[in-house]
């Protein structure tokens, strides 16, 4: 077993998994609750500056060493696995207090900035440290099946939609990321807007405005944001030459719409959008599956991550651009 720090306690690691409502849905919502049942790994210490959330690590998930800041951890040398769930500003500095480790569980986004980021990646490429950045939708069993049967369920991808809110370097992060596992890498970015954004979300001034992504395939992929105050979804919408398919309630289910002779018109043909076929995924145990392939990855240095630091890095990039688009008036930028 891995001997591991959790750096972060608050909405992610313990509200998540103190939520009865999410349990119905979600066997694992947050880090704490896979670092208790995985074989792989021992939770040892958490660092929480919250002092509500520090009393909840003791009393209800028995951590051994429970600190306010990393300052009182007393043996960092020990911990070869770090976590880190915390806002994105000086990540570098935790990574830099163990010196023993051998992977790091990160949240996305990776660093404050692309510079921070490359900072990140460089020091862990230097001390052999393995990184995992949590793209849950990257470990989701059911949802890589349908990506494995892409071109048999739907055939040649026309056009993708897709809808988000609460922050782009929050979940639009995540659409960006699960777009990228679907329709192949982004070769051009547009803002659709130079006024119409919404300041929402857990991060910093995040904004939300709706834009253009082209990819290599050439598939262009419309986005579109929601006030998270009147619902939340985040959705992505594939048309492909032999059907539709939709990931709806934020990834929970996917629904399947076949192609059919067209109800009205002799000659064509029709998506049946009044008739899909509706699946659960398998969101639940996304996190566990993302810690299952560390552990692979440790004990064996041929298993590749999924969603590594260099993965998070291109989302980050991606964003960069959209955001600079949207100070330029909406002007169409290339991905180098």
């Amino acid at each position: 077993m891995y001997l591991t720090a959790l750096i972060g306690f608050g909405n992610i690691s313990a509200n998540y998994a103190d939520d009865e409502k999410m349990s119905e849905w979600f066997q694992y919502a947050s880090h704490i609750q896979v670092l208790k049942d995985h074989p792989s790994f021992e939770i040892r210490a958490v660092i929480e500056p919250k002092e509500e959330a520090r009393i909840n690590a003791i009393q209800n998930w028995e951590i051994p060493q429970v600190h306010e800041n990393i300052d009182q951890l007393k043996d960092p040398d020990s911990y070869e696995v770090v976590v880190l769930a915390i806002p994105p500003k000086d990540r570098l500095n935790y990574i830099l207090r163990f010196p023993n480790l051998k992977a790091l569980v990160i949240e996305k986004p990776l660093a404050e900035n692309t510079e921070e980021a490359q900072k990140i990646i460089s020091t862990c490429n230097e001390r052999g440290i393995l990184g995992i950045v949590n793209f849950p939708r990257r470990y989701d069993r059911r949802i890589l099946d349908h990506l494995k049967n892409l071109d048999l369920e739907c055939g040649l991808i026309q056009g993708a939609f897709a809808v988000y809110g609460n922050g782009l370097h929050n979940n639009g992060s995540h659409l960006i990321d699960w777009s990228r596992m679907f329709l192949g890498e982004v070769s051009w970015v547009q803002s659709l807007s130079s006024f119409n954004s919404l300041v929402q979300g857990p991060l910093k001034d995040d904004i939300n405005f709706p834009f253009l992504m082209g990819f290599n395939s050439g598939v262009i992929l419309f986005s579109q944001p929601l006030n998270y105050r009147n619902y939340r979804e985040l959705s992505l919408d594939l048309w492909g030459t032999k059907g539709r398919l939709s990931f709806i309630q934020e990834g929970l289910l996917s629904a399947f719409y076949s192609v059919a002779d067209h109800r009205f018109s002799m000659n064509n043909k029709e998506i049946k959008n009044d008739s899909s076929l509706l699946k659960i995924m398998d969101q639940g145990f996304s996190i566990y599956n993302l810690y299952d392939e560390l552990g692979d990855a440790l004990k064996n240095e041929k298993v590749k991550i999924k969603s590594d630091l260099y993965n998070a890095l291109e989302v980050m990039e991606i964003i960069k651009n959209l955001e600079n688009s949207f100070l330029n008036n909406g002007e169409k930028l290339y991905i180098k």
